[in-house]
C-alpha cells in the first residue's frame, strides 16, 4: 500500500514538473499565464499536503512528536512540515478562489454571480 501511494505521488510531482516547465516556457513566449499559475498552486499545495499525511501515517505514534522529544523520528520536523503545509492552502490566495480563477480564465465557464 504504501509503495503504490508513494508511486501516485512521484506521478503527481512529474506532473507538476511538467506543469512548471510549460508555466515558464509561456512566459519565455510571453503568453499570458492567468490559469496555468494557480492551477500549479493548488496542485503543488494538494500534493505537498498528500506527502506528509503519508509520511505522518507511515510514522505512526511517532508523527506527532515534536523537535527536542526524545521519541521522535526525524527530529521531529516531519510533523512540523504536515502543520505547515495545510496552511499553504490558504497562503497566496485560498484553493476555493484560485480554483473559480481556474474555472473562469483556463476553462471559459461562466462566474457564480449567484452569490
Amino acid at each position: 500500500m504504501i509503495r503504490r501511494r508513494l508511486a501516485e505521488l512521484a506521478t503527481d510531482v512529474a506532473a507538476l514538473r511538467v506543469l512548471f516547465y510549460r508555466i515558464g516556457w509561456m512566459i519565455e513566449q510571453g503568453l499570458p499565464v492567468t490559469a496555468e499559475s494557480p492551477l500549479a498552486k493548488v496542485m503543488a499545495d494538494e500534493t505537498g499536503q498528500k506527502l506528509m499525511a503519508l509520511g505522518m501515517e507511515m510514522l505512526g505514534a511517532y508523527g506527532p512528536l515534536r523537535q527536542g522529544s526524545r521519541w521522535a523520528r526525524l527530529g521531529g520536523q516531519l510533523q512540523h512540515l504536515y502543520q505547515a503545509s495545510l496552511g499553504h492552502t490558504i497562503a497566496g490566495g485560498a484553493s476555493e478562489i484560485l480554483r473559480t480563477t481556474i474555472a473562469t480564465r483556463g476553462l471559459a465557464l461562466p462566474s457564480d454571480k449567484a452569490r
